[in-house]
């Protein structure tokens, strides 16, 4: 019984095919992982689309690998180890166009937060996105692997500064994500001087220092007419910039959206394709940083097993807590109620615990016998 050999992931990241496939790509998988009745985590940011699925049929697999067409045969397909290493060496920045860039921590934590709310990412997928992000967060504490540019976002604005003057520039930033948070804050750092930002949520924006108009076609209008530089980062599979209006002022929209916030055609845009070189170019600075963090990351994948059978421990045994904590708040009602109630659950929570940690052991060295184990208290309690 091994936990971490039932995960596998799906990737399509800016290493198979440029980011203007990958927004064409996106949105295919997730009209089919919308619905899925398995546990499921989709990373989808601007240098990947990636699934990753836990404990499901082969067929499922191959419902969402056809959301990646026509680029299947350019897909990369993890198992087990390698598909948690992938998605450590993802929130670690390893597999970042910038190496060590922060925004995809960002953005992974993000979009673990809404697919757990949704009820899609659930029980030790779970389990292995939160260990995924502890890791993105040891690697930035321990290593200096995100020195220098932090984002892509960081540098656009490199790009946009060869071009003209921040100081003296107006500039607009829609979408406050994780990466336009970011943008507006990288702004404010590298002299920036006019800066709104434009977002659904209002209110998103108010520890920035920026003002912020809601997100509608009126006011991307205005941006469009009245401010130097656009930069867009929203999470939406249509374009938020169709055309230029007639007197637009921009000179330059930076698209770090994905998919792509522009429609083809509109003119004087720059995408991560445009980044690219100089990307690399600090990437070559942070080789040795890279060598920490890939210890680290491999250190927390050696120790994943062992700790998905102590959360599935924790899992099995959660129906059977329920089942003795309901009669023991019964029993103490019956008695009275206040201190009876409080000493039951006492009472059993002192019981049960020893035989709640003897299984943790258990599993660590025989997770069979310990499946077996509650699979008979299961049994005798009649708990699904």
């Amino acid at each position: 019984m091994n936990f971490v050999d039932r995960l596998v992931a799906l990737s399509l990241t800016h290493k198979e095919v440029d980011v203007n496939t990958l927004s064409e790509v996106a949105r295919g998988v997730h009209k089919r992982c919308v619905e899925a009745p398995y546990p499921i985590f989709v990373l989808h940011t601007c240098n990947r689309v990636e699934a990753y699925l836990y404990d499901v049929p082969r067929e499922f697999i191959s419902f969402i690998k056809e959301g990646y067409a026509p680029y299947i045969g350019r897909l990369v397909e993890y198992r087990g180890l390698d598909a948690a290493r992938h998605l450590f060496r993802v929130a670690a920045g390893l597999e970042s166009m910038l190496i060590g860039e922060t925004d995809v921590l960002g953005q992974v934590e993000e979009a673990f937060d809404r697919q757990v709310k949704a009820g899609y990412t659930r029980g030790l997928l779970k389990t292995v996105v939160e260990r995924a992000i502890r890791v993105g967060k040891r690697v930035r504490t321990e290593t200096g692997i995100s020195r220098g540019p932090r984002s892509l976002g960081t540098l656009a604005i490199m790009y946009v500064q060869k071009k003209l003057d921040l100081s003296t520039a107006k500039i607009c930033v829609i979408g406050l994500g994780a990466v336009g948070r970011g943008l507006v804050r990288s702004l404010r750092e590298m002299g920036a001087g006019d800066v709104v930002a434009v977002n659904r949520t209002v209110d998103k924006g108010a520890d920035l220092g920026v003002v912020v108009w809601a997100l509608t076609e009126e006011s991307v209008e205005r941006c469009l007419k009245e401010f130097d530089v656009v930069f867009t980062a929203v999470s939406a599979f249509e374009p938020v910039i169709k055309q230029l209006p007639q007197g637009a002022r921009v000179s330059l929209i930076v698209d770090l959206g994905m998919p792509r916030n522009t429609a083809p055609g509109v003119p004087n845009v720059v995408t991560l394709e445009d980044l690219r070189s100089l990307a690399e170019e600090y990437n070559k600075s942070r080789v040795a940083e890279v060598e920490k963090a890939e210890r680290i990351v491999e250190e927390e994948v050696q120790s994943l097993e062992l700790f998905l059978r102590r959360r599935w421990v924790e899992e099995r045994w959660a129906g059977l807590l329920s089942y003795w904590v309901k009669i023991a708040e019964d029993e103490g009602e019956r008695a009275g109620g206040g201190l009876a109630k409080t000493a039951a659950l006492s009472a059993v929570k002192k019981s049960i615990l020893p035989l709640i940690n003897y299984t943790k052991y258990m599993a660590l060295e025989k997770p069979e016998e310990a499946d077996r184990l509650i699979s008979i208290l299961e049994k005798a309690y009649k708990i699904k």
